[in-house]
């Protein structure tokens, strides 16, 4: 049996057994420079490097050097992510 879903996107119905992704938007995704997941090109940005990069400017959590990633949602240091 056919496992048919709409897309949330362009609202298509597609086949998931026939299809990974919805095919209609399929050609319109891009692959990241950065972290090579790909999106929708009509995103300004990708979302996966949105969701895990710290902004510049943040402080470490734990001490005032700058924050370069995450560690359990918190913005922390080089120094302290190793730890």
């Amino acid at each position: 049996m056919s496992d048919l879903v709409k897309c949330k996107e362009c609202k298509l119905t597609f086949d998931l057994d026939e299809y990974d992704n919805c095919p209609d938007c399929e050609v319109d995704l891009i692959k990241c420079e950065v972290c090579e997941h790909k999106f929708n090109f009509r995103l300004a940005s990708c979302p996966y490097c949105d969701e895990h990069k710290v902004p510049e400017g943040t402080e470490c959590e734990f001490c005032e050097k700058a924050a370069v990633r995450y560690l359990q949602s918190n913005p922390v240091c080089e120094d302290h992510y190793q730890l």
